[in-house]
C-alpha cells in the first residue's frame, strides 16, 4: 500500500512541477563567466573537434541560445580540460522535449573534464546564466554521450533554489538518450526548497533511455525539507513530495530504462525529510537493472524505510546484481514483493564469484576486470590495480641480502615499507617510482663501518676538557685529528688504536701552575709593614707561613684563599697605643703650679684641655705636640709682682744692706736665663720645621 501511494504522489509531484519548470526554461541564458568560443562551429559540418574549455563553453552557448542542438552531428573532445573552478553553464536548458537540448553525439574519446563547478541556482543574482541546470549537460534529447570522465566535480544547488527534478553530474535531464563508458567523481548537493532527483551520472530520465558501462564515486547529498510547499495555500503538502537519490540515476518513471554493467562506490547522504534512495537508482518505475554493482555501504536513509541497496523501484527487472551483505536494507522493492532474486549480497567484492558472475553476464562490448576493492571496467585505469611486478622483483632482490652487513640497510627497509599497494593503473608511474626507490637504495648500500664508540668516548672526554688548563694540549689535539672515519669493520684494530692514542695523550696531560700573583702581592704588603707598630702581628706571620707553593690551576681557589687569609690578617691588625708619658708629666707639672701666682694661667689650662686621648703609635708626633704645648704654656707663665705694705716712715736702703741686692741679682740672672732659653727654643722650632 505504501509503495502504491508513493507512486501516485510521485506522479502528482511531476504534474505540479511541470508548470514552473516550463516557465523556468523559457528564460534566455548568457555565456559563463569565463569565455565562450563559438568560432569553430559551422552548421554545414557534421563533425567537430573541441580542444579547449572555451570551445566547450561555446558549445553550451550554441545550445542554450537555440543556435544549434547538434542533431545528426558528432562532437569529439580531443584534450583533457580543466574548468578551473569557474561557474559552469550547463549544455542545454531544456526538459522533456528536443527544444533547448543537446541532440547529437558527444564522444569524449576517454578524455577527462576536471573541476566542474556549479554553485548558482534560481535565486542567484545573475539571471542570465543557465540557472535551472547544474551538470555538464543540462538536458539531452535523442543524444549519446560516451567515453568521458568528470573528476572532482563540485556541484551545490542553493538551498532556496526553485528548480526541481533532474540534477546529475554528467547530465541533469535525459530524454530518449544513451550514456556509456562514462564516470564521475566529486560531489553534488541538492537544495532544500523544492525536491530534487539527484544522481551520480544522471538526474532524471524521461522516456526510454539506456546507461551502460558507467560508474560514479561521487558524494550525493539530499536536503529537501518541503519549505516551498509549506508556503503555498492549498495544494501539495511537504510530505507529498521528496528527493530521489541514486548512485547512478536520481529517478526515472515515465518510460523504459535499462541500466546495465554499472557500479557505484561513492556515498549518499540523506538530510531529506523523505527520499527514496538506492545505490543504482533512487526511485524507478519501468527500469531494468542488469549486471550492476553497489560497492559501498555509505548509503543513508530518511528514517522511513525508503532506502534499498539497488533502488526503490517498482515494475522492475533486476538480475545478476551485487550489493553489500548488510541487512539494513533490502535489494529493491519489486523483487522482494515478487520473490525474484535481483542478484547476490556479498561481503567480498574481490571474490572470484563476483568477478566471474559479472563477466558471464556482461554486455557484448563490456570487459569486467579485477579492480581495487571490487571489479571495474577494463578501460578504467583509475580503479584497476597498477602492475607491481617490478616492485616485487626489487623486494625479492632486497630480501636476498644480509641486512646485518650494511650500515644503511634501513633505507632499503624504508623504501619497501613505503610501497602502497592501492595504486591504480593511472598511477603506474608512482608504482614504478616505488620500485626504483628500492633499487636505488640497494645500489648505495655500504658495509657497516668499524665501531667508533671508543673513539667517540675518548673524543668526548677530550672535548670535555678545557685546553687552557694544561701546559701542552697539542698531543691530545693531534691524536683527535689523526682519527680516520672511513674504516670498516675489518679495520677495527686500527680504530681501537686511535681511541687508545687519545686516551694516552689525555693521561699525559699536566695542569698549568696556579696563579700566585695575589699571594705574592699580599706577602709583599705584609713585609712592608713594621710589625713593632702593631699590638699582635702573629696572625699575619701565621697566614704567610701557611702559604703552600706548587698548586696547579685546578687548585686556584685554594691559592686565592691563601692570599685572602693574609689580606684578612693584615686587615685585622691593630696599631699599638701612642706614648702619653710626656703629656702626663707636663700635666703633672702644670698641676703642681699655683695658678694664682701667675698673671695668666689660661694658656696652660687650654693646652691641658686640648689633650686628646686614644691616639695610636702612628700619631705619636701629635701626642708629643700636646706635651710640648703644655710645657710651652708653662714656660710662658709670668708671676704676679710681689705686693708692698705701706710704711710709717720712708726708709732708704742702707748702703751696707746687701740682702735685697743679692735678691735682685738673682732675679736678673733668672730673667737672663729665661730669655736665652726662649731664644734657643725658638731657633730649634725654626730649624725643625
Amino acid at each position: 500500500m505504501k509503495k502504491k501511494l508513493l507512486s501516485l504522489l510521485l506522479a502528482l509531484c511531476l504534474v505540479m512541477a511541470l508548470v514552473p519548470m516550463t516557465a523556468f526554461a523559457a528564460g534566455t541564458t548568457d555565456s559563463w563567466d569565463g569565455t565562450a568560443d563559438t568560432s569553430w562551429y559551422d552548421e554545414n559540418e557534421t563533425e567537430f573537434h573541441l580542444q579547449t574549455a572555451e570551445q566547450l563553453a561555446g558549445m553550451a552557448k550554441l545550445v542554450n541560445d537555440d543556435t544549434a542542438y547538434f542533431k545528426d552531428k558528432t562532437v569529439y573532445l580531443d584534450n583533457d580540460l580543466d574548468l578551473s573552478g569557474h561557474e559552469w553553464n550547463s549544455i542545454g536548458d531544456g526538459a522533456n522535449t528536443d527544444v533547448g537540448s543537446f541532440q547529437g553525439v558527444f564522444d569524449g574519446q576517454s578524455h577527462v573534464i576536471y573541476n566542474l563547478y556549479s554553485h548558482e541556482g534560481t535565486q542567484s543574482e545573475n539571471q542570465s546564466n543557465n540557472l535551472y541546470r547544474n551538470g555538464l549537460f543540462g538536458s539531452i534529447y535523442n543524444a549519446t554521450v560516451k567515453n568521458l570522465g568528470i573528476e572532482n566535480a563540485d556541484i551545490v544547488i542553493p538551498m532556496k533554489d526553485g528548480s526541481t527534478y533532474g540534477k546529475g553530474i554528467l547530465v541533469d535531464w535525459m530524454t530518449h538518450s544513451t550514456i556509456n563508458n562514462c564516470y564521475t567523481t566529486g560531489s553534488i548537493t541538492g537544495g532544500s526548497y523544492v525536491e530534487k532527483y539527484i544522481g551520480g551520472i544522471a538526474g532524471f530520465l524521461n522516456g526510454n533511455n539506456s546507461i551502460s558501462q558507467c560508474y560514479s564515486t561521487a558524494v550525493i547529498t539530499g536536503n529537501y525539507d518541503g519549505e516551498y510547499y509549506e508556503e503555498q495555500e492549498g495544494g501539495l503538502e511537504p510530505m507529498d513530495c521528496w528527493d530521489s537519490l541514486g548512485g547512478i540515476v536520481g529517478a526515472s518513471y515515465t518510460g523504459q530504462v535499462t541500466i546495465s554493467d554499472c557500479w557505484f562506490g561513492g556515498e549518499i547522504v540523506v538530510n531529506s525529510i523523505q527520499a527514496p534512495v538506492g545505490g543504482i537508482i533512487g526511485y524507478g518505475k519501468g527500469v531494468s537493472m542488469v549486471n550492476c554493482l553497489v560497492a559501498t555501504k555509505e548509503i543513508g536513509n530518511d528514517g522511513l524505510e525508503n532506502t534499498y541497496w539497488l533502488g526503490y523501484v517498482v515494475d522492475v527487472s533486476a538480475k545478476n546484481c551485487f550489493w553489500p551483505a548488510d541487512d539494513r536494507y533490502g535489494s529493491n522493492v519489486s523483487n522482494e514483493e515478487s520473490g525474484n532474486s535481483a542478484g547476490t549480497a556479498t561481503n567480498d567484492f574481490n571474490s572470484d564469484d563476483v568477478l566471474l558472475g559479472l563477466q558471464a553476464n556482461a554486455g557484448s562490448d563490456v570487459e569486467w576486470v579485477s579492480g581495487i576493492g571490487h571489479p571495474t571496467f577494463g578501460w578504467d585505469d583509475r580503479n584497476v590495480s597498477a602492475d607491481y611486478s617490478t616492485v616485487d622483483e626489487a623486494i625479492k632482490k632486497a630480501e636476498a641480502l644480509n641486512a646485518d652487513l650494511y650500515s644503511n640497510y634501513s633505507d632499503v627497509t624504508a623504501a619497501i615499507e613505503a610501497v602502497d599497494r592501492n595504486k591504480s593503473k593511472a598511477e603506474q608511474s608512482e608504482v614504478d617510482a616505488m620500485a626504483k626507490a628500492i633499487e636505488d637504495a640497494i645500489k648505495v648500500l655500504e658495509y657497516k663501518g668499524a665501531n667508533y664508540s671508543k673513539v667517540d668516548e675518548a673524543i668526548a672526554k677530550a672535548n670535555a676538557l678545557n685546553k687552557d688548563n694544561y701546559k701542552d694540549f697539542t698531543g691530545v689535539e693531534a691524536a683527535v685529528n689523526a682519527v680516520a672515519r672511513d674504516k670498516n669493520i675489518t679495520e677495527q684494530s686500527e680504530v681501537d688504536a686511535m681511541a687508545k692514542a687519545i686516551e694516552d695523550a689525555i693521561a699525559a696531560l699536566q695542569y698549568k701552575d696556579a696563579d700566585y700573583t695575589k699571594v705574592d702581592a699580599a706577602i709583599a704588603k705584609a713585609n712592608a709593614l713594621k710589625k713593632d707598630e702593631y699590638k699582635d702581628f702573629s696572625g699575619v706571620e701565621t697566614a704567610v707561613k701557611a702559604v703552600t707553593r706548587g698548586k696547579n690551576l685546578t687548585e686556584q681557589t685554594e691559592v686565592d684563599a691563601m692570599a685572602k687569609a693574609i689580606e684578612d690578617a693584615i686587615a685585622a691588625l691593630q696599631y699599638k697605643d701612642a706614648d702619653y708619658t710626656k703629656v702626663d708629666a707636663a700635666i703633672a707639672k702644670a698641676n703642681a703650679l699655683k695658678k694664682d701666682e701667675y698673671k695668666d694661667f689660661s694658656g696652660v689650662e687650654t693646652a691641658v684641655k686640648a689633650v686628646v686621648r686614644g691616639k695610636n703609635i702612628t700619631e705619636q708626633s701629635e701626642v708629643d705636640k700636646m706635651a710640648k704645648a703644655i710645657e710651652d704654656a708653662i714656660a710662658a707663665l709670668e708671676k704676679k709682682p710681689a705686693s708692698t705694705k705701706p710704711r710709717t716712715s720712708d726708709k732708704s736702703p742702707q748702703t751696707g744692706d746687701t740682702s735685697n741686692l743679692a735678691l735682685w741679682i738673682a732675679l736678673l740672672f733668672i730673667s737672663g736665663g729665661a730669655a736665652i732659653g726662649t731664644t734657643v727654643v725658638s731657633r730649634k722650632k725654626k730649624y725643625n720645621r
